[in-house]
This record gives structure tokens, sequence and C-alpha cells, in this order.
């Protein structure tokens, strides 16, 4: 064997080697700027684009890895942060500081090993490093309209394509900055007026659109979200978080069978969404259909075993089935998880509305809407149980 070839298959070992902690720190540089300027939940997966099985999951207080098992899949990977509709400047440095991230630190790893005057392995190793570093700029810089398909089944780009579209979007209308503003400041009558109100005028943004369905659920606005959802599925393709929200829609208008296939849709694409579990149970429960909606609250649980809705709920399901035990313990659950919970109380009220106790359920409709004036049908449970106690008294 030649020495070119010697030298050809170690470099090729070397970049097979390296290769994996590029994309690493690539990921981490978008990560840790996440979590720098908005100081909540991200998670990276290395290895794969979302896909949690096979893989080994570490958390950091608010940073959560999940590396694929095979350390040579480590070419891939993907950033997801939970905050929402940042603007185009934080945007901006998070797409930016990937690649740069693995860059810089390469270009120091090679200063210090020139520098110092290391064994020349360790030069030719940050070398290569710095290769691999270089050629990651580029590639992820260089726009790139090929869509990444994820394994939600929804579909990203690469960085290069992401600063393109916001440096685009800074020619959104300033509306759109006073309504991101609104929207996280929880002034959401504010923010649907502005972003339907971009929308209407012709603004083609999808985030525009998730945003105004969040903030008509928000307001219980549901036909109103109902109408974008319509417009939005014309115009994009939906994630599992939009089905969620089509099924959730349809739920509340009372057209309960017509959002399961939603929610179904929704659960195709992640089978671990929470919310879409959590609703889409609920949604059986009001159908009647308890069992169903058991074994579906146990699914939201194993997902979060710190949601207190679905055990209020779960609590609520069994007693429907007959398992007042272990109904009663969910729901005193949900109160260890939320000490003042709309929904514990509201469900306690149901078990007592079911037995007759017309005065306890009252109190507990009550205590139920005084946390939450939202809480699902409380004035129709308070009414119902103001009318039973007003007759019970007057036959006593």
């Amino acid at each position: 064997m030649s020495i070119a070839t010697i030298v050809t298959l170690l470099l090729a070992a070397l970049v097979l080697l390296v290769r994996p902690f590029t994309a690493l720190l690539h990921e981490l540089g978008h990560a840790l700027t996440a979590l720098l300027l908005t100081r909540q939940k991200v998670t990276v997966y290395v290895g794969s684009y979302g896909d949690q099985r096979k893989g080994l999951r570490m958390n950091a207080g608010l940073l959560e890895i999940w590396f694929r098992y095979n350390f040579f899949s480590w070419q891939s990977g993907l950033c997801v942060i939970s905050a929402r509709d940042l603007s185009v400047t934080r945007q901006l440095l998070i797409v930016l500081a990937g690649p740069l991230a693995s860059t810089l630190i390469a270009l120091t790893a090679c200063y210090l090993t020139f520098a110092l005057e290391l064994h020349g392995a360790v030069k030719l190793i940050c070398l290569v490093f710095l290769g691999c570093a270089l050629l990651d700029l580029v590639v992820n810089l260089v726009p790139s309209s090929t869509p990444i398909l994820l394994y939600d089944g929804s579909v990203a780009y690469n960085d290069g394509y992401r600063l393109k579209q916001l440096l685009l979007g800074r020619r959104l209308p300033k509306a759109y900055d006073r309504a991101v503003d609104a929207y996280n400041q929880g002034a959401y009558a504010a923010a649907a007026r502005l972003f339907t109100g971009m929308l209407q005028e012709g603004l083609q943004d999808e985030q525009a659109y998730r945003a105004a369905v969040s903030c008509c659920l928000q307001l219980g606005h549901y036909e109103a979200a109902r109408e974008l959802i319509e417009r939005f599925s014309a115009c994009y393709k939906l994630n599992s978080n939009d089905y969620g929200n089509a099924g959730l829609v349809c739920s509340q208008l009372g057209m309960h069978e017509e959002g399961l296939p939603y929610f179904e849709q929704s659960l195709q694409l992640d089978p671990t969404n929470k919310y879409t579990l959590h609703n889409m149970a609920y949604t059986l429960h009001l159908l009647g259909r308890y069992q169903e909606a058991v074994v579906l609250f146990d699914k939201v649980i194993e997902v979060d075993v710190s949601f207190a809705n679905a055990y209020s709920n779960r609590g609520l399901a069994k007693l429907k089935c007959g398992r007042e035990g272990e109904g009663l313990q969910d729901i005193r659950r949900s109160f260890e998880l939320e000490a003042d919970h709309a929904y514990g109380y509201r469900n306690l009220g149901i078990y007592h509305l079911d037995r007759q106790a017309y005065r306890d359920a009252l109190q507990q409709f009550r205590k139920s809407k005084l946390a939450d004036p939202g809480t699902h049908l409380i004035d129709d449970l308070i009414k119902e149980a103001e009318t039973h106690l007003a007759e019970q008294e007057m036959t006593a």
C-alpha cells in the first residue's frame, strides 16, 4: 500500500471521527445562543431530525439533548426552540451562531495548537477539524431551497435559506413587531387585531397565521380561528400543532366527531404531542367514550407526568367508568401539581352533580370559575347545579 493511500485513508478516518463533533458544536451554537436570548427550553437532536428513538437523553437545566447511539450518525442535527415569535434580530443571531460556533472553536484550537507547538498529530487533527468546520460554514450558509424532512413530517431548510428568509422578512409591516410584542405580553386581543389586519391586507407569512390562530384560541374566538386555519391550510403545509389546533377548534364549536380526524393527523406527525393527545382524549370524553379517553390520558401522562389537566380529566373519565377510587385519586393528584386547579374543582363538581349532591357541586363549580373564568362549560354547569338545588329545596 502506497504512502499516498495510507495518508488518504488516515485523513478519511479523521474526517469520520471529527465531523460528528463539528455537527454537535454547530447545534450547540444554536442552542446556547437561544438559551441566552430566550431563557426558555431548547431541545437539540444530534444524529437525527427530531427522532427520539434509539437515543440517549441528557438534560442540563433548560437544555435537552438527544444523542443517537450510533456515533457516526452525528452528521446531522436539529435545534428546536420552545420560545415563539422571536424578533428577527434574535432569530438571525440564533441561526448564525450554529455554523460560526464550530468555525470559531476550530480556529481557536488551531491557533493554540500551533502557538504552543503541540505534537504534530494534534496539529493534524485540529486542521481536519478546521476543514470540517469551514465546510460546514459554507454548506450551511449557502441558501438551499431543498427542504429537509423532519421526523414529525414537517420540513425545514438550511441556515442560509433561513437567513435569507429572515432578511427578506425585515420588509414586513411595522405592525408585525407590535403584534409580536403584544402577543408576548399576553395582550391577545390587540395581537389578534394586528395579525388578522395584516393578513387581510395581503401579508403572506405562515408565522403570522399561526400567531393569529393562537390569539383566537386564547380569546375563545373559535369561529375566527376556524376561518384562519382554512385560509392557512390553503397556502401552507400544516404541522402537528396546526392539525391539533384544527381539532380543538372543531371540538370547542361542538363538532366533536369532525375534530377527531384532525387530531389523528396531528398524532401521525407527532405521536407524543401532549396537547393533541389531551384534547383528543377530552373530546372523546365529551362524546361519552370514557374508556378510550382514559387510554389517551394515560399516554399524555407518559409524555408529561406533571400535566395537571391530564390527571383531573382522566380522573373524571375514570369516575364515569365507575372507577371511583382511581378517579378521585387522579383529581387529588392534579391539586398536588396545581394547588388552585380549575379543572380539578370542575371535575369534582361533576362528581357531586352525578351523585345529586348539588350544594357540594355548586361549591366546586364556583371555585372553578374563580380559579379560571374560561373553564370549559363552567357557566352551564353552575346554572345546572343551581337549578337542581332550587328544585331539591322546593321538594324538601
